[in-house]
C-alpha cells in the first residue's frame, strides 16, 4: 500500500492532539512522499499546524461532545470528493469514524471502540497493554497494526516535536513586549489550571510563592502566566506581588499563539494538562507536577521534563475531585519544585 494521500482524524484535546505526533512522525517515515492531510476541531487543530509532518489541516468547530448528524454531514462535505482513498482515525469516538464514512472514504482504519467496527474497513484491537504504558504508545500500535510494520524498527519512539517557525516566534515576543517584557529578561512559565479538574492543580497560592522565589533566584527573569479565562483569577493572584516582572496571559491568548510564547521559554512549570504537553513538545525545560493522573500514561514524553509526585497509596486515583486530603499535590513543596527548576535552567 503507498496511498497518495491520507486524511487522519485528529484528536479533540490538546495534550491528546500532541501525544499524537509520534504516531504522524510513523505515517510520514513510512511513506515520506504520501500526502498527509489533518481534520481536527479547531480548539486542537494548531497542535497540528505546527507539526512537521502534515501537509494540510482542515479545522471544524461544533460541540465538544455528541456532535449531531447535521454537523457530522457538513464536515464531511468538506473532504467528500477531495481524492481521499484511506482515511485513519485517532480518536476512539463514534462520531469521529462516522464522518470518514459520511464522507465515501473507502479504507477506514481505526481502533475497535465505541460500537464502530461496522463502520470501520478494519478495526484493530484494544492492545491488552492500554493503561500501563505511555499513550504515545497506544496510538503508535494504531499505525503498526495497520500497515502490518513499526515506524522503524529496533529504535525508540519519537518524542512529539512542535515546530513554531522564528516569525512566529517573534510575534510572541512582540505580544510579551506589549505586555511590559523588556526583551532581555529570561522567561519562566507557569501554567496553573487545567481542564479536567481541580484534583489535577497545584493551588493558586503554591505557584505565587513559587513565582517569588523564581525572581528571587533568578533576578533577570520575568514571569509568565498561562491559563484560560477559567485561570485569570489565578493568574492575577500569581502576578499581583511581582508587579511589572510578571504577565498575566491567563484569557489573552488563543492556542496557536500560547504555542508560540511557550516555544520561547526558558522554563516551563505546569499541572498535567495540554499546555505541558504543548511546552514538552516545544523541548522547553519542563517541571511537571502530578498528584491524581498517571505520569506513566499522560506524562510530559520529553528528555527536557522533570516531573515531581507523590507516590500515596491511592494514587493515581484519577478523580476530578480529590475525595480525601488532597495531599497528594498539597505534600509538592515550593522548595522542592523550585530545587528541581534550578537543575532544569542549568
Amino acid at each position: 500500500m503507498n496511498p497518495d494521500k491520507i486524511i487522519i482524524r485528529g484528536t479533540n484535546w490538546i495534550g491528546d492532539a500532541v501525544m499524537t505526533l509520534p504516531a504522524l512522525a510513523a505515517i510520514r517515515k513510512l511513506f515520506p512522499d504520501t500526502q498527509i492531510d489533518v481534520l481536527a476541531r479547531t480548539w486542537s487543530s494548531p497542535v497540528y499546524k505546527y507539526c512537521e509532518h502534515t501537509d494540510n489541516v482542515m479545522e471544524f468547530e461544533g460541540p465538544k461532545r455528541l456532535p449531531g448528524i447535521g454537523v457530522l454531514s457538513k464536515v464531511a462535505r468538506k473532504i467528500k470528493n477531495t481524492g481521499y482513498k484511506l482515511g485513519i482515525v485517532l480518536p476512539n469516538s463514534f462520531e469521529s469514524a462516522l464522518i470518514f464514512r459520511i464522507a465515501g472514504i473507502p479504507q477506514i482504519y481505526g481502533y475497535n471502540t465505541d460500537f464502530r467496527s461496522v463502520i470501520l474497513s478494519r478495526a484493530v484491537d484494544v492492545p491488552g497493554d492500554k493503561g500501563t504504558k505511555h499513550e504515545v504508545f497506544y496510538y503508535l500500535n494504531l499505525i503498526e497494526k495497520v500497515f502490518g510494520k513499526r515506524w522503524e524498527e529496533g529504535s525508540l519512539a519519537p518524542e512529539p516535536v512542535l515546530h513554531v517557525p522564528e516569525d512566529e516566534q517573534n510575534r510572541a515576543r512582540g505580544l510579551l513586549k506589549k505586555n511590559g517584557w523588556n526583551g532581555k529578561t529570561r522567561l519562566l512559565g507557569l501554567n496553573p489550571g487545567a481542564a479536567f479538574g481541580p484534583a489535577k492543580c497545584w493551588p493558586a497560592e503554591k505557584y505565587r510563592e513559587l513565582a517569588g522565589a523564581l525572581t528571587q533566584t533568578f533576578p533577570d527573569s520575568t514571569i509568565v502566566v498561562f491559563g484560560t479565562e477559567r485561570e485569570r483569577e489565578a493568574g492575577e493572584e500569581i502576578c499581583a506581588p511581582l508587579g511589572k516582572r510578571a504577565i498575566n496571559l491567563c484569557g489573552r491568548t488563543a492556542l496557536d499563539e500560547a504555542i508560540c510564547t511557550i516555544s520561547i521559554l526558558d522554563l516551563m512549570v505546569s499541572n498535567d494538562s495540554g499546555l505541558m504537553h504543548v511546552a514538552a513538545a516545544c523541548q522547553v525545560p519542563l517541571v511537571a507536577l502530578f498528584g491524581s493522573t498517571n505520569p506513566v500514561t499522560t506524562g510530559p514524553f520529553s528528555r527536557q521534563a522533570r516531573v515531581i509526585r507523590h507516590e500515596l497509596p491511592c494514587s493515581p486515583c484519577l478523580s476530578r475531585e480529590c475525595p480525601r486530603d488532597f495531599i497528594c499535590m498539597l505534600g509538592i513543596t515550593v522548595s522542592e519544585v523550585l530545587d528541581v527548576c534550578q537543575e532544569m535552567v542549568k
